[in-house]
């Protein structure tokens, strides 16, 4: 039965695609876009088999798991069901960058297990169906990332098409059923909706709540990404308002935003930032040695002096890993190989890219 009702959905999902807005306004043809989500779709069959049987815990499962208690809760205790993600279940609602023992750190969880309880409402339960439906909202994603590239280069459509629907990380990363396919969403929510308010300046009812729903389920899911995002978006509108010089804004947007970042630790009361990143990094680090992929890390100290001198390994970590040539497991080694690939695409894209005048300050912050 449920692998009748798997391809049920998925024909019921390629006839939307056909037929919602979302998709049709992309101007891709419609048998193209059904192959884009093909591919989600088989690479959602690999990230889920890695996930359940490869790892011998994955917070994949634990959603689904947790999305099914939220079910049982919807039907059996509804009261709960709708009060509970309002509640904390701690001493109060402090502890907005705790890692651990935190209402805001326990929302990114929260937040997809009653979005999991409600696609058990159709799904019967079944974790590959509900990813099923998890792929089709962040494909619906994708259609928005897509209008807005093409917009900054319309005589690249092709290009663009390949780069938004066909980057192998980006597919298989937000196939899973986890937080990345969902701030994925929002980012491309975001990113189209902003387009037209900052650059554009054209204030929409719809792309004004749009832009406050795809920043609140950002802040929800992971809060130091809402918070990165932040500064960037406030030189994104700065640059577009200094047409001739967009970079100097972005430089003095975020350079102002730095000495915030540090001077945080001078408010008696306020939230220290860079100690909460140092403490984020040594939790991470415990945490990696849990698992087969962990590397050797310099420890980060809450001072800025700390901070410069670990900026090289972390540009290191962020842009250039994994090398190709390095040791472990045959799970990286196509990741390895696209890192490589994207090294020589900037490359060359130095040498030989076009100038876009009119796009400058969205490219800078894209």
């Amino acid at each position: 039965m449920g692998y009748l009702l798997y391809i049920f959905y998925f024909l019921l999902f390629c006839f939307l695609i056909h037929r919602v807005k979302i998709f049709t306004s992309t101007g891709l043809d419609g048998k193209l876009l059904i192959v884009f989500f093909l591919v989600r779709i088989v690479c959602s069959f690999l990230n889920s088999y890695i996930n359940l049987y490869h790892y011998p815990f994955s917070d994949t499962r634990a959603f689904h798991e947790q999305g099914v208690i939220e079910f049982n809760l919807l039907v059996h205790d509804p009261k709960e069901y709708f009060t509970n993600i309002f509640r904390s279940n701690y001493e109060d609602y402090s502890g907005f960058m705790e890692s651990s023992h935190s209402f805001w750190n326990d929302t990114r969880t929260n937040v997809i297990a009653k979005i999991l309880s409600i696609f058990n409402i159709f799904s019967g339960k079944n974790f590959f169906i509900n990813t099923l439906f998890f792929n089709f909202l962040v494909f619906a994603g994708s259609a928005y990332l897509y209008k807005f590239f093409v917009r900054i280069f319309p005589l690249r459509p092709r290009l663009v098409t390949c780069c938004v629907f066909l980057l192998p990380s980006v597919i298989y990363f937000t196939s899973g059923i986890h937080r990345d396919g969902l701030i994925f969403l929002s980012l491309c929510i975001l990113f189209y909706n902003l387009y037209f308010v900052i650059v554009q300046r054209q204030f929409h009812l719809k792309s004004l709540f749009l832009v406050f729903a795809s920043l609140s389920l950002i802040l929800l899911l992971r809060n130091f990404v809402f918070i990165t995002l932040v500064p960037i978006l406030i030189a994104w509108f700065f640059s577009t308002r200094s047409f001739k010089y967009p970079l100097f804004s972005y430089l003095m947007t975020l350079g102002l935003s730095s000495v915030i970042f540090f001077a945080t630790s001078l408010i008696p009361g306020f939230i220290n930032l860079a100690q909460h990143v140092s403490t984020k990094q040594a939790e991470f680090i415990e945490l990696g040695k849990l698992g087969e992929s962990s590397m050797e890390i310099n420890t980060l100290y809450p001072s800025f002096k700390s901070f410069l001198l670990n900026a090289p390994q972390a540009i290191n970590h962020s842009l250039m890993r994994p090398y190709v040539f390095e040791k472990f497991s045959l799970l990286y080694l196509p990741l390895a190989i696209e890192m490589f690939a994207y090294q020589i695409i900037i490359l060359l894209a130095l040498f030989f890219s076009r100038k876009i005048a009119s796009e400058r300050s969205t490219l800078y912050m894209s």
